[in-house]
């Protein structure tokens, strides 16, 4: 392992603090999708309700989405950032409150998981950008790395946290822990001071976002990665919502198998951050991108076909390793090709393509529902196989591009 280039991004005393709360709002998030889907399970024993949630994260976040870019690009990010890791805290704390009293209802999940949602959306459009001017363009591919490693560790370790947690205390202890948890992080970016944006945007709000999507439009790398990103995130990384239905349903398990499937794809998250951490600047990010892509859809064909609860834990595993190195490399090209005055609109045209992640969930909660969910599953990841082929061909433009940003 090169240290050298492993801890690049941390020589640099801001992004630690920046990297410390991260870690607290990943410590707090991981585990609370994990207790959200198993409490709407344990309400409804509806695998469509399990998707529904994200779903209405991702409609809320599909809606303001343009606003948080366009307010990053505008206002004081590191603020922004504040603000939001705090709205998340909150929003858990009371879902929190709500079941420990016995009082929850459906209802209560869904609007408080929305609200969630409303900050974590936010956090990624100011935070990515703020990241990016703190840290530079030669250490940025390695501080993604390392918010990823930050957010597979915690992976690793909130699954089956929360799976014991839930079996031991139920489900609103862990929200009230996972809580105050993103509300202590928020006091490290107090540690941190802002940095003022270049060429700040100026227009009406309307005409900075068509600035936005004209160049996202005229850019056929950019469209191409988010492209690929909306399939991926979409049919991929939505079968993530329908893992307590394969625990109980495929596998024959309980919250503990669930906490382990997630366990293990942070697992091969945090080998996926490291492997890319220590290689320092890849030239062929656009390779990887597709590659791995195509990767992720084969190893869902191959997680969709298995009944045994070993074989599973290690096919997540391999998901999340292939999973991580595709989206360091879609994070890190989105913001080196566009100019500093737009990355906030750029994260916000992503985070809009993100929303397919909830509106997969809903779209995989219901073949679920009627094929079953390894078809679903399977469906899934025969869809983003054939993606990733169909754009193999930009890799080498990508690569040019990347080289000469």
């Amino acid at each position: 392992v090169n240290w050298d280039r492993l801890t690049l991004a941390f020589r640099i005393p801001a992004f630690r603090w920046i990297w410390a709360s991260s870690l607290a709002g990943a410590a707090g998030f991981q585990p609370f999708m994990i207790g959200q889907g198993w409490l709407l399970w344990e309400l409804t024993a509806s695998p469509f309700m399990v998707g529904l949630a994200p779903a209405l994260g991702a409609a809320s976040n599909l809606l303001l989405n343009p606003f948080w870019g366009l307010m990053s690009d505008r206002l004081d990010r590191r603020k922004l950032m504040i603000i939001s890791q705090s709205v998340m805290g909150l929003a858990i704390l009371a879902l929190g409150i709500l079941v420990v009293n016995d009082m929850v209802q459906v209802w209560h999940v869904l609007v408080l998981s929305v609200i969630q949602r409303m900050g974590m959306s936010l956090q990624r459009t100011a935070g990515k950008p703020f990241t990016f001017s703190v840290v530079g363009r030669k250490a940025f591919m390695n501080a993604t790395a390392a918010h990823f490693l930050t957010s597979q560790g915690a992976g690793l370790v909130g699954p089956v946290s929360a799976g014991f947690i839930i079996k031991s205390f139920g489900t609103g202890y862990l929200f009230l822990i996972l809580g105050f948890i993103i509300l202590i992080g928020v006091l490290a970016l107090f540690r941190v001071q802002s940095v003022p944006i270049k060429n700040r945007a100026t227009k009406s709000f309307i005409q900075d976002f068509k600035e936005a999507l004209k160049f996202v439009r005229n850019d056929t790398s950019l469209r191409a990665i988010l492209w690929t990103v909306l399939v991926t995130e979409s049919l991929g990384y939505s079968t993530w919502s329908m893992f307590p239905v394969v625990a109980v349903s495929l596998l024959g398990g309980d919250s503990v198998t669930l906490g382990l499937l997630g366990t293990f794809r942070g697992l091969g998250g945090v080998l996926g951050a490291l492997s890319i951490s220590s290689f320092g600047d890849i030239k062929l990010k656009g390779s990887i991108l597709w590659g791995g892509a195509f990767l992720f859809g084969l190893a869902l064909i191959a997680f969709s076909f298995s009944r045994d609860a070993y074989l599973s834990y290690a096919l997540v595993s391999c998901i999340g390793i292939v999973a991580v190195i595709y989206d360091i490399q879609a994070n890190t090209l989105l913001l080196s090709l566009c100019p500093e005055e737009m990355r906030g609109r750029i994260m916000a045209i992503y985070g809009i393509v993100m929303t397919g992640i909830g509106f997969g969930s809903l779209g995989m909660g219901a073949a679920a529902g009627w094929l079953g969910v390894n078809w679903a599953i399977f469906g899934g990841g025969s869809l983003v196989t054939t993606n990733a082929l169909a754009h193999m061909h930009m890799a080498p433009v990508v690569n040019r591009q990347a080289q000469k940003d």
